[in-house]
């Protein structure tokens, strides 16, 4: 699932076109709060997040206002859920072992 995830987000060319839509984008202007700056977390993901990293991942709304500004046709949204779900996931997974 991750690699999907990871191949998705890889199509990403940086033009920022999706920044502009986003609501927690345009409200905190930090690049990882906003979909290009998630997207690249999911891209170079590797098994660990920083809180700060987590945040911005978890803060998405799932509104799907980024999609259609996607040039590269990144499915932003899809892949921004389906990463929510497997960290939390693992999150617990990880924990439940401790």
């Amino acid at each position: 699932m991750i690699e999907k995830l990871i191949a998705e987000a890889s199509k990403c060319v940086y033009c920022g076109f999706c920044e502009f839509a986003c609501p927690t984008y345009r409200a905190v202007r930090m690049r990882h709060f906003g979909p290009r700056g998630r997207v690249n977390l999911i891209k170079n993901f590797d098994g660990k997040l920083s809180k700060e990293a987590y945040k911005g991942i978890m803060t998405c709304l799932l509104c799907g206002a980024c999609d259609p500004q996607c040039p590269a046709g990144i499915k932003i949204t899809e892949t921004i859920r389906a990463f929510k779900v497997y960290l939390v996931y693992n999150l617990a997974s990880q924990r439940a072992s401790s």
